[in-house]
């Protein structure tokens, strides 16, 4: 009896973590493709992204806080591997188009910022920009009671970040081209 009992204790957890894992998440993409030639991949601490002498308004310092890690992957175009850049360009964007990725922004062919979670407690924020001459680049923001507020007031930043306030290591090539 005690046997029985043991198996079956053995067969839901294996049920639980076999479908906690998503085979077809951005994360798992990223972190199989980290280390393949042609991409390059980065965690930007939160430490590094603003400079210390950058003085922030209390909205913007909020918003800030809110972040603790930015990922990035990076698939570099190459003329030779054309196939492979519209095929890793397909599967990212396939992943992105899972029902819970909600679209905050869109710029046509060039990206799109999506985010997991609710708008008032995102998981994640998902900015993916493609570029046919360069590549194209997946950054992963993960934080800590980040909002819809949040994320807009950071946006702001960068995007008023005319002077390159901010340290965004290869993203920023993709955000000013």
């Amino acid at each position: 009896m005690k046997t029985i009992k043991s198996i079956l204790v053995l067969v839901f957890i294996t049920i639980g973590i076999s479908s906690c894992s998503d085979k077809n998440s951005l994360q798992n993409y990223i972190l199989e493709n980290a280390e393949k030639v042609g991409f390059s991949s980065s965690s930007i601490p939160k430490s590094l992204i603003k400079p210390a002498n950058l003085k922030l308004t209390p909205e913007q310092q909020i918003a800030y806080d809110a972040v603790d890690r930015v990922n990035v992957l990076i698939y570099k175009y190459d003329q030779e591997k054309k196939d492979d850049f519209e095929l890793q360009n397909t599967r990212v964007k396939t992943i992105l188009k899972q029902k819970k990725y909600e679209e905050l922004m869109n710029f046509g062919s060039k990206g799109i910022i999506k985010y997991s979670g609710e708008e008032n407690a995102m998981d994640e924020i998902i900015i993916f920009l493609s570029n046919k001459e360069m590549g194209f680049a997946v950054a992963r923001v993960s934080g800590n009671d980040m909002t819809m507020n949040k994320f807009m007031e950071l946006y702001k930043m960068v995007g008023n970040s005319s002077q390159g306030d901010f340290n965004l290591g290869a993203l920023t090539s993709f955000i000013t081209n």
